[in-house]
C-alpha cells in the first residue's frame, strides 16, 4: 500500500520497482474492487456470505494475490507473470455466475486482467486476441455448465466480451506506442549523454581556457586550462580570491583593471567582444590572455548566460616583441652602411679627377647600393606590415604622380626611356603619404625596369566617378597570363623577370596592393607578354 501511494504521489516510477513488487501492484486494484464487492454485497444481501462460489472468488483472489507476493519472479522467465491475469478471469467469472444476479456489471472486472494482458507489451495481437478469447468463455462456460445456452442467451452475453476486446485493443496500441516513445526518449537521453561526454572531452582537450556563467554570474562550467590561467591570477599564497581580488592587468599597464571593465563582469552584463588582452598574475609566471565572451539562449529563447574563451597569447606576444627588436636592430644595421656608401659614391661622382671609366664604376655602385637600400626597405616594411599605423591626410594624386616622375626622369634618361604625365588636374584623395609615395615609387620603378632601353612608360592620374586613378603604362616584356594570379603574391615573381635575370623580392607589388586595400582600393593589372604591362590603381576620392 505504501509503494501504491509513493506511486500515486509521483514519488516512485513504476518501471524503478522490482519484479515482485510490479505482479503485486498489478493485482492489487482488482483485489481491491472484489472486496468492494463484499463490502456492496453485505449493504444489499448479507446471505450472499453464505454462497460457496462468492466465497470460493474470494479466497481464490487472496490466493493469487498471496501468491503474487510469494513467487521469486526474478528467477522466472520474463512473461511468466501473465499467468496471474488469466487465473483472474476464472475468479471473475466464478464470482459473476454466483453474484450476477444480486450485483451487476461484475463482468466488467474482466477489464482488469484484460489491461495487464494486453498492456504488458508481450506479444500484443496474441493478447488482445487471447483476452478476448478469455472474456467470451467467462460469460458463456457458465450457461453450458447450466444447460442454458440457447443462441438468444450467449448473443445476449456478447456485449461484455466485446468491449473486453475493445479495451484489450486500444490498451495494447496505447501501449505499443508509449514503449515506442519511450525508446524514443530513451534514444534521446542517450544520444544527449553522449554529447555531454563528447563536449567534456572537448573541453578538457582543447588548449583555450573556457568558463561559462549563468544569468547571476555563477560559474556553470570551467575546464582545466581555464581553471591553470584562474590560478595564475590569485594573489600570492591565496587558494581562492573573489573576482575584485585577482591580479587581472591590461598588457602593458601595472594597474589591475576596475572589476566593471573585466572580462567576466562584461560578459555577464550582456557584453560580447573578440580578442581582447590582459594580463594574468605578477611576475615569470604571469601569462598573456587574449579573451572573447558571447551570449547562450536558453531553450525557450532568453539569455541564458554567457561564455567567455581564454587563449593563452604569451609565447605569441614574446614572439612578435622579438621581431619588433630585431627589425628596429636591423633597420638602423642596414641603412646607416648604405646611406654612407650611396653619400660617398655620389660624392666620388663630383670629383673631375675621375677618368671617365672609374666614373662609370662609381655610377654603378651607386646604383647598386640604391637598389639594395630598396631591397631592404621592403623586407623591412613586409616585416613591420600591419604592425604600425598610417596618419591620413589631404593630398593630391596628381601632384604625387608629379614628383616621382621628376624623380624617376634620370634614371629614365640614363636609358633613353621616355617618360609621359598625364596629370595636369587636382585628384583629391585622404591618404597616408607614405603608403602612397611607395606604391606610386614601386610601379615607376617596376615599369621603367621591366621595360627595353628606347622604350615608353607613360603616367596617367584621372578622377573617374568616386574613385581616383592612377595608371602606369610600359611597353616592356609584360607578364604571362599564367603568372597574373600570382603578381601580388609575397616573394612571387613572374617567370619571363626571372629568366631575364632582372634582380628583385617579389615583395613590391604585395605591399602595394596591401596598402591599397587598407586604403579602401585596390590594384590591378593587365598584361601582355611581349607587349607591355598596365598598372591601375584605385583609391576613394576625397569629398569636399
Amino acid at each position: 500500500m505504501e509503494q501504491l501511494l509513493d506511486i500515486l504521489l509521483g514519488q516512485v516510477r513504476f518501471h524503478e520497482l522490482g519484479p515482485r513488487a510490479r505482479v503485486v501492484l498489478n493485482q492489487l486494484p482488482l483485489n481491491l474492487t472484489m472486496l468492494l464487492v463484499c463490502v456492496i454485497a453485505e449493504v444489499v444481501r448479507s446471505d450472499e456470505f453464505t454462497e460457496a462460489g462468492f466465497l470460493a472468488s474470494q479466497a481464490g483472489a487472496l490466493l493469487i494475490l498471496a501468491a503474487c507476493a510469494a513467487v521469486p519472479w526474478k528467477r522466472l522467465p520474463p512473461w511468466s507473470h501473465l499467468v496471474i491475469p488469466v487465473l483472474d478471469f476464472y475468479v471473475i467469472g466464478l464470482l459473476r455466475f454466483t453474484s450476477g444476479d444480486i450485483l451487476s456489471g461484475l463482468g466488467l472486472l474482466a477489464a482488469f486482467p484484460i489491461i495487464w494482458l494486453t498492456g504488458s507489451g508481450y506479444r500484443p495481437r496474441l493478447m488482445v486476441a487471447f483476452g478476448g478469447v478469455a472474456s467470451l468463455l467467462m460469460v458463456w462456460v457458465p450457461h453450458f455448465a447450466n444447460r442454458t445456452a440457447a443462441p438468444s442467451t450467449l448473443a445476449a452475453e456478447f456485449l461484455t466480451p466485446f468491449m473486453m476486446l475493445a479495451i484489450g485493443m486500444v490498451t495494447a496500441v496505447m501501449a505499443q506506442s508509449a514503449k515506442a516513445q519511450q525508446r524514443r526518449v530513451q534514444e534521446l537521453l542517450d544520444g544527449s549523454e553522449t554529447r555531454g561526454h563528447l563536449l567534456d572531452t572537448i573541453l578538457e582537450t582543447v588548449d583555450v581556457g573556457v568558463v561559462v556563467f549563468d544569468r547571476e554570474g555563477e560559474v556553470l562550467l570551467m575546464n582545466a586550462q581555464q581553471r591553470e590561467l584562474h590560478a595564475t591570477a590569485l594573489p600570492p599564497d591565496a587558494d581562492r580570491a573573489h573576482e575584485p581580488d585577482l591580479l587581472v592587468y591590461r598588457d602593458g599597464s601595472q594597474q589591475p583593471v576596475p572589476t566593471h571593465e573585466r572580462p567576466a563582469r562584461r560578459a555577464i552584463a550582456g557584453e560580447t567582444f573578440s580578442h581582447e588582452v590582459y594580463r594574468l598574475g605578477k611576475g615569470p609566471k604571469a601569462r598573456i590572455v587574449s579573451v572573447s565572451a558571447r551570449e547562450f539562449l536558453e531553450a525557450n529563447g532568453s539569455r541564458g548566460g554567457a561564455v567567455l574563451a581564454f587563449s593563452d597569447v604569451t609565447e605569441v606576444v614574446a614572439a612578435v616583441r622579438a621581431r619588433e627588436t630585431f627589425v628596429a636592430a636591423m633597420s638602423h644595421e642596414f641603412r646607416t652602411p648604405l646611406t654612407s656608401l650611396i653619400g660617398y659614391a655620389e660624392l666620388l661622382q663630383d670629383d673631375p679627377s675621375l677618368s671617365p671609366a672609374a666614373r662609370s664604376d662609381t655610377q654603378v655602385m651607386a646604383r647598386n647600393a640604391r637598389h639594395l637600400s630598396r631591397m631592404v626597405d621592403d623586407i623591412l616594411t613586409a616585416a613591420t606590415s600591419g604592425a604600425t599605423e598610417d596618419f591620413r591626410v589631404p593630398l593630391d594624386l596628381a601632384r604625387l604622380v608629379r614628383e616621382q616622375a621628376v624623380a624617376s626622369a634620370p634614371q629614365a634618361a640614363g636609358r633613353c626611356i621616355t617618360l609621359e604625365v598625364d596629370a595636369d588636374g587636382q585628384v583629391p584623395i585622404l591618404a597616408d603619404r607614405t603608403g602612397v609615395v611607395r606604391i606610386i615609387d614601386n610601379l615607376v620603378s617596376n615599369a621603367l625596369k621591366y621595360s627595353d632601353d628606347g622604350g615608353k612608360v607613360r603616367l596617367e592620374a584621372r578622377r573617374e566617378g568616386t574613385w581616383a586613378v592612377l595608371s602606369v603604362e610600359d611597353d616592356g616584356i609584360g607578364i604571362g597570363a599564367e603568372d597574373l594570379e600570382r603578381v601580388f603574391k609575397r616573394f612571387q615573381r613572374s617567370s619571363t623577370a626571372v629568366r631575364s635575370g632582372i634582380p628583385g623580392t617579389g615583395l613590391g607589388l604585395a605591399l602595394a596592393q596591401e596598402v591599397a586595400e587598407q586604403h579602401g582600393g585596390e590594384l590591378s593589372v593587365a598584361s601582355e607578354l611581349g607587349v607591355g604591362s598596365v598598372f591601375t590603381l584605385r583609391l576613394p576620392l576625397r569629398q569636399d
